[in-house]
């Protein structure tokens, strides 16, 4: 069975199509279409590269771009002829839908969070909502979360028939070696974005701070389309947290990871999520989570089992990381349950299967 990846391979994406293309079984033969300058190491299978095509796939809008991108993804359905699309985020989900409908061609889509959600204006909101309303056609939704798919449902205004969930699920990364941290720190992964919410990571920085000098506050990710990036190194300027809140650029998984294992819990403060694969792999380290109580988020963390889910509030996420910071005892008994929650839920040998009955069925 030969699958169509289409979506810009960065971040988060990248990680999906990498795991899913590695762990499943033979029987399925995978192409990608991507982005021209997505900035991403080949994906191999078995020894083998997978073979990738590049088009003027961009997140901005730009009409002329975005039709050239459609038609090159026609012509390149065409020519390979695939038995399922399986198109990503909002640009691959959008041009992946109407070349899907075009060419009569059985079509997935996985949101990784709907588009409508970073809208900061009700106006946007609409507008985006409207794109993802026309563009249903006759594709499957295959949510990465119970979340995502019932947002699909109730506002998107897809078919029960039509909604499918696999959780996001990746590797067992619990044997990195943890960095060398000669101070007890807290991570966060996302890049200073509207739906990261780096502001307000920063400002409960400066909260813990005047209680824990000893604190690091980590911040990882920081790089490709970071739009507050500016507005988050300000703060931290205004502040006077420069070392205290560190900044790390795009890092290789393996760096990435070894800081999260060595931090004391994982924190984020998203204001939204399709299924965050960074709370997933901090729950494959063993990590206490402390996470915003948002679609996606909700979907990992149980309150007061393997961490916390709290309102956007900075005074009740300040108490909860004094407590968390304090009760070594507390941190334990919440990474037991992350790590045991990883090991039924998210663990990608475990759940490939399911996808692949999906794509078969």
């Amino acid at each position: 069975m030969k699958i169509m990846m289409i979506g810009q391979l960065i971040g988060g994406l990248d990680s999906y199509i990498r795991n899913v293309i590695e762990y499943t079984d033979d029987r399925f033969e995978f192409v990608i279409v991507t982005g021209k300058t997505d900035n991403h190491k080949p994906i191999v299978k078995r020894g083998t590269v997978v073979k990738e095509y590049h088009v003027d796939m961009f997140r901005a809008l730009n009409p002329q771009k975005d039709l050239r991108c459609l038609l090159d993804t026609i012509r390149i359905i065409r020519k390979e002829n695939p038995d399922i699309i399986h198109c990503h985020s909002a640009k691959g989900g959008v041009i992946g839908r109407i070349a899907g409908k075009l060419t009569k061609k059985k079509t997935f889509y996985t949101p990784h969070a709907f588009s409508f959600l970073s809208a900061q204006s009700g106006i946007k909101r609409q507008i985006y909502l409207f794109f993802e309303r026309i563009c249903r056609f006759d594709s499957f939704v295959l949510a990465c979360s119970n979340s995502e798919k019932t947002i699909a449902v109730k506002q998107v205004g897809y078919r029960t028939s039509h909604a499918m969930v696999w959780n996001n699920a990746v590797p067992d990364a619990s044997d990195v070696e943890p960095a060398p941290l000669d101070y007890p720190a807290i991570c966060y992964i996302g890049r200073p974005s509207y739906q990261k919410n780096p502001q307000f990571f920063v400002e409960l920085a400066k909260r813990v701070h005047t209680k824990h000098p000893e604190i690091k506050f980590y911040l990882l990710g920081v790089g490709y389309y970071s739009p507050d990036l500016g507005a988050v190194e300000s703060l931290v300027k205004a502040y006077q947290l420069k070392d205290t809140v560190i900044l790390k650029p795009w890092l290789s998984h393996a760096e990435t990871m070894a800081i999260v294992k060595s931090c004391l819990f994982y924190l984020t403060v998203s204001r939204y999520e399709g299924l965050p694969l960074a709370v997933i792999e901090a729950m494959s380290l063993g990590k206490a989570i402390v996470a915003s109580n948002v679609w996606g988020n909700m979907d990992c963390v149980s309150d007061g089992y393997n961490g916390r889910l709290l309102p956007l509030e900075l005074d009740v996420f300040t108490d909860t990381l004094l407590t968390l910071i304090e009760d070594k005892e507390l941190r334990d008994t919440y990474s037991r349950h992350s790590r045991e929650r990883f090991e039924q839920q998210f663990l990608i040998t475990r759940q490939i299967k399911n996808l692949e009955a999906i794509y078969e069925s």
